[in-house]
């Protein structure tokens, strides 16, 4: 029953979008903000990075990665974010656990990339650990009696699992409810969208991007950019200038159709049937993950910052389990263009280009229209996080004063 009612709903959702897409493209409209947002051009400094740093990144919740990442029982994968060596493990019980990925003996980074396995061997000396963290054996153990064993486990980081996202802190914190993070309306939505299963296609790839991580992540939250920019990639297929935005609290969902939506203009909705493959789901979920979902695969994009002139974008591919010979072809087929030609070769390609422009002091503030109501939430959100971040540090100051 339940699962009637998860297609039922979403089937519901994606009439009503393909409603809203067909409907701004007849009118030539798009979704908008109530004004335009000039950003200061100081939220792009090095101080400004330093505080975001702390702010939106140390202290705040982050997706880690996706379910389908840890696919099995028994099975690990090490992921690396700002300078955080990340173990996450699922044990035999499913149950997934995130560790500093370091050995307890002499911090030797024990694991690299995914695979199985029951134990986890640091390479040095063959310390071992079980999948929840507790240490297991110590070679020539008489040279460590007199050690608590207990407090020799691999040091823990908060992670909770739900709705096929794996959500995690680089530094100590309050535990971590899934649900809390998305907040009402976004978990019903991604779980009702049920992608946990959906695996891995190949190794993440680390993008190397000379702007900004917000000049980076901005130009995933906007497609008034396709008719110019992708003018001979993206425009060919999917329709520019056009995009849904709602809110879930400071995440967000945009979504863009495909031409093909203009078929169903030519029946009535009632026989529309699955109108997925007419359009894709872009989230945004505080503060750095693009998350790009259509009928076949999901794309991950996480965007971290290395300086307050560059950034990294982690970028992996999840494909839906089940796939026909011909979609997992086509999936496979269009992955590399759409890494490589589009999001490498044009969008980061141009996020570089506000070097050194935001640089020179001549340029005071950025411009977001209307007809750009994502990056206007995102950089709300960024602004009220910011705020409180600083009027804790300025508490804190008065409490030592």
């Amino acid at each position: 029953m339940d699962g009637i009612i998860a297609r039922t709903g979403r089937t519901a959702l994606e009439h009503d979008i393909a409603r809203r897409l067909l409907d701004h493209i007849e009118r030539r409209t798009t979704d908008m903000a109530e004004d335009v947002m000039r950003l200061p051009a100081d939220a792009y400094s090095a101080a400004r990075q330093r505080e975001e740093l702390d702010a939106l990144f140390l202290e705040q919740p982050l997706v880690l990665c996706l379910s389908g990442a840890l696919p099995e029982p028994e099975t690990y994968r090490a992921v690396d974010i700002l300078g955080t060596p990340v173990l996450l493990s699922r044990d035999a019980d499913g149950q997934v656990h995130a560790f500093v990925n370091a050995c307890r003996h002499r911090g030797v980074r024990l694991c690299d990339g995914a695979g199985e396995a029951i134990r986890l061997t640091c390479p040095f000396h063959a310390w071992n650990y079980s999948l929840d963290g507790r240490l297991g054996r110590i070679p020539v153990p008489e040279g460590f009696a007199g050690i608590d064993r207990a407090e020799y486990g691999l040091i823990r980081l908060e992670v909770a699992e739900g709705h096929g996202l794996i959500v995690g802190r680089l530094r100590p914190g309050s535990p971590i409810d899934v649900d809390d993070y998305l907040g009402p309306g976004l978990a019903e939505e991604l779980a009702m969208l049920d992608f946990a299963s959906w695996r891995p296609h190949g190794e993440p790839h680390v993008h190397q991007v000379g702007a900004n991580w917000k000049v980076t992540l901005d130009t995933f939250r906007e497609n008034y950019h396709f008719n110019y920019l992708h003018k001979d990639t993206l425009a060919g297929y999917a329709v520019g200038g056009v995009l849904t935005f709602d809110p879930f609290g400071r995440h967000l969902r945009n979504t863009s159709a495909l031409k093909s939506i203009a078929e169903l203009r030519e029946r009535p909705e009632a026989e529309w049937g699955d109108v997925s493959g007419h359009f894709s789901y872009q989230y945004a979920l505080f503060p750095n993950v693009s998350l790009t979902f259509d009928a076949r695969h999901i794309d991950l994009w996480q965007v971290l910052p290395v300086d307050e002139r560059s950034s990294e974008v982690v970028h992996t591919s999840y494909l839906r389990p089940g796939l026909t010979e011909a979609e997992h072809s086509k999936a496979v087929d269009m992955a590399p263009w759409i890494c490589e030609t589009v999001v490498d070769g044009e969008d980061f390609w141009v996020a570089g280009r506000t070097e050194p422009g935001l640089r020179l002091g001549m340029v005071d503030h950025v411009l977001f229209g209307r007809n750009e109501p994502a990056p206007q939430h995102l950089h709300r959100g960024f602004e009220e996080v910011l705020a409180a971040y600083r009027a804790q540090q300025a508490a804190i100051l008065a409490w030592h004063g």
